[in-house]
């Protein structure tokens, strides 16, 4: 039993190691489709954490059952207490992703997201014309089409709070005097 329990924890602690340099290396996420003849309509895959938490209980399960048969000879306390470690690494495992993920940020961005932001004029926008303005938009600064928005001409270096967006996606912006509190804008 001591031996089937070592190639069971080896086995799964070896797959669980190749999963998780596989997912580093080159972003793995395994959808695995099995396609069979039957009328029933599967959902679409195999789930990764679903693997990897079992092949965690299994590997950690099987290593706590083998060091506590080693050390005693009550089988019965042993599959408990490898039952209980499997299932107490599954749960830390689990905290642990959670953790990791509450720290992802959306980072997408949209010219919507620049309404009522302030920003600089790069290219002098004309009286009737389009010019292009510098806004900072989730901490970048992105360049977009502008167009004045009372219709007077705004020079380069202009600073500017977009109002409005043209329905063909250009800016309507309008001149503001610089903010004292917030000193001026970088110049890209």
């Amino acid at each position: 039993m001591i031996v089937t329990l070592t190639y069971i924890s080896l086995i799964c602690g070896g797959l669980l190691v190749l999963l998780l340099l596989l997912g580093i290396i080159g972003g793995l996420d395994l959808d695995i489709d099995l396609d069979a003849d039957t009328s029933v309509d599967g959902g679409g895959g195999v789930d990764v954490g679903l693997v990897k938490g079992g092949l965690t209980f299994l590997s950690i399960g099987s290593w706590t059952t083998k060091l506590i048969l080693l050390s005693t000879a009550n089988p019965v306390a042993a599959i408990v207490s490898g039952v209980a470690a499997g299932a107490v690494a599954v749960y830390l495992m689990k905290w642990v992703v959670r953790l990791l993920l509450r720290q992802e940020e959306n980072v997408n961005w949209t010219a919507s997201d620049a309404l009522l932001q302030p920003g600089r004029v790069y290219l002098r926008i004309p009286a009737t014309g389009e010019g292009i303005v510098h806004v900072n938009v989730k901490g970048g600064m992105r360049e977009f089409k502008a167009r004045s928005m009372g219709g007077n001409e705004l020079p380069t270096g202009t600073q500017i709070l977009v109002d409005d967006m043209g329905t063909d996606g250009a800016l309507l912006v309008s001149s503001r005097p610089p903010d004292l509190h917030q000193g001026p804008l970088p110049l890209m």
